[in-house]
């Protein structure tokens, strides 16, 4: 009796998992002319430390030999960590009514006067929750997968703007502005795939973080997707 119960939990048991794991993100930018100015002195730090823990079922096991693959189904919370974006901006091209003057992106120079140029300090973070479906197959020892779902993501972003020039729409030199975003939660969507042996896991994982409703009360995000590698450990 004992030892059928003992069994009993044991299968039981491997239909449940937990996985942890630590690495890092590589934010994608939202390009020349938001936040930054490539034609100017800038610094991005867009590839930053970060981290996952999640928890599963497995609600289709894999049958080895098989060529139909088993399925988990994830709960994973997601720490992509905080990125920076920091330079000397100018008005861009599309400000100015006749094109003349101002930022253009496409040759990385200003269209005749550049006019007045401030300091960009601006930095955030990102997070989120997935709940994803995760197809494996398995060979051995090994595990490879795919893995897709919805997800909710809290981006947050602030921009401290300073005035470098004499004169400025936005006053004197040393006049300081501050905006940020938003951060409400937001649906989107998430995909990765990752490679096991045993119960470690090398996992990749795309988000994508799309920035709603923007005002100049509500900025957007400095980045407008992030890419995750994390090492794991499975049990």
């Amino acid at each position: 009796m004992s030892l059928g119960c003992v069994a009993a939990g044991a299968h039981a048991e491997s239909f449940f998992h937990a996985e942890a794991g630590l690495g890092a993100t590589n934010f994608t930018a939202m390009g020349d002319g938001m936040y930054y100015q490539q034609g100017f002195s800038h610094h991005l730090k867009l590839r930053v430390p970060a981290g996952r823990i999640g928890i599963g079922v497995t609600s289709i096991p894999y049958t080895r030999g098989s060529w139909l693959p088993g399925v988990d189904v994830n709960l994973s919370y997601m720490y992509f960590g905080t990125a920076s974006i920091r330079g000397d901006a100018v008005p861009d091209a599309a400000d100015y009514a006749n094109g003349v003057g101002g930022y253009n992106p496409k040759t990385k120079s200003c269209n005749g006067e550049c006019g007045p140029m401030r300091y960009f300090d601006t930095g955030g973070s990102l997070q989120a929750i997935a709940l994803t479906l995760e197809p494996y197959y398995e060979f051995g020892n090994w595990r490879f997968s795919i893995e897709g779902g919805p997800a909710v993501f809290k981006g947050t972003w602030t921009s401290k703007m300073t005035v470098e020039s004499a004169t400025s729409p936005w006053g004197p030199r040393g006049s300081v502005e501050s905006l940020s975003h938003d951060a409400k939660p937001q649906l989107t969507w998430t995909a990765g795939a990752s490679v096991a042996y045993k119960r470690v896991t090398l996992r990749y994982t795309y988000i994508s973080t799309p920035s709603k409703n923007v005002s100049n009360s509500n900025v957007p995000l400095g980045f407008r997707a992030a890419h995750m590698v994390t090492l794991g450990y499975r049990w």
